[in-house]
């Protein structure tokens, strides 16, 4: 299953992912995994969830953070649920033009290893692609 919350700033999305992740630590039977820039939802999103603060990484593109979600894959086969907090924060370089094939990529990893994915995207909804809009 693949998830995605567009808005701008201030639309609630922030909200959103930190009850989503904390109600996927109840309802999961795998491990459940954060991504985000900072630590700023650290204090809001329960323990169980393990938090990846991609500020560490230096993430230059998509293709860097597809490699990241590979590697998170990797080291745990048991992850269900991937939580992507404002995917243009941590690709500060990736703009909207950028998203299908990161979208495409998801649609790879959730396909080949029955993970899940839900995505905050930091944009105007009207700016969606098609490709986009089949997962809000």
């Amino acid at each position: 299953m693949i998830k995605i919350h567009i808005g701008l700033k201030g639309s609630g999305k922030t909200k959103k992912i930190i009850d989503d992740v904390n109600n996927a630590i109840t309802v999961e039977k795998g491990n459940v995994v954060c991504i985000t820039e900072g630590n700023r939802l650290m204090h809001d999103i329960d323990r169980a969830a393990r938090m990846v603060n991609t500020e560490q990484f230096d993430i230059k593109n998509f293709d860097m953070f597809e490699g990241l979600l590979c590697g998170i894959i990797a080291q745990d086969f048991d992850v269900t649920h991937i939580f992507i907090d404002s995917v243009f924060k941590s690709v500060p370089s990736a703009t909207m033009a950028d998203i299908d094939a990161f979208v495409k990529a998801v649609e790879k990893l959730e396909e080949k290893f029955g993970v899940s994915f839900t995505i905050m995207v930091s944009a105007a909804e009207t700016e969606a692609t098609d490709l986009v809009k089949k997962y809000i």
